[in-house]
């Protein structure tokens, strides 16, 4: 069973932190692989732990950092708010430039999504 945390807060500096209210981040690792959740307008990046899933959701309000963090390279790293520890998303610029390209013009994703997309991510739409 997959287990969810929303991104709380996003700060960029030599790179983009996404901060979550979740402790226990040291027994996560990265999947490497991200998902799209047009109905909530979120992109889902997926961590694993031995036993399930982890999905943390990349939701609209944060799609300006992640297009500067994409625009500057950034490395992006996953934090719990107040912690030291982090984890570095390493697929999150090629799996997300990946699902940009594939929303585009494609009305699966739902026009809603399409056009939060469009608008968030034209810098990287081709």
């Amino acid at each position: 069973m997959a287990i969810r945390h929303d991104i709380q807060h996003a700060e960029t500096g030599d790179q983009l932190i996404l901060q979550i209210d979740q402790n226990g981040i040291s027994q996560w690792k990265d999947g490497e692989r991200m998902l799209v959740d047009s109905d909530q307008l979120s992109f889902i990046y997926v961590l694993e732990t031995e036993d399930d899933l982890v999905y943390i959701g990349l939701p609209e309000p944060f799609w300006g950092k992640l297009s500067e963090a994409l625009t500057a390279r950034l490395p992006v790293v996953l934090q719990v708010a107040g912690r030291e520890e982090a984890l570095l998303l390493g697929a999150l610029h090629s799996e997300l430039s990946y699902l940009i390209e594939n929303i585009k013009d494609n009305s699966n994703y739902g026009e809603e999504m399409l056009e939060a997309v469009e608008k968030a991510f034209s810098a990287h739409i081709k």
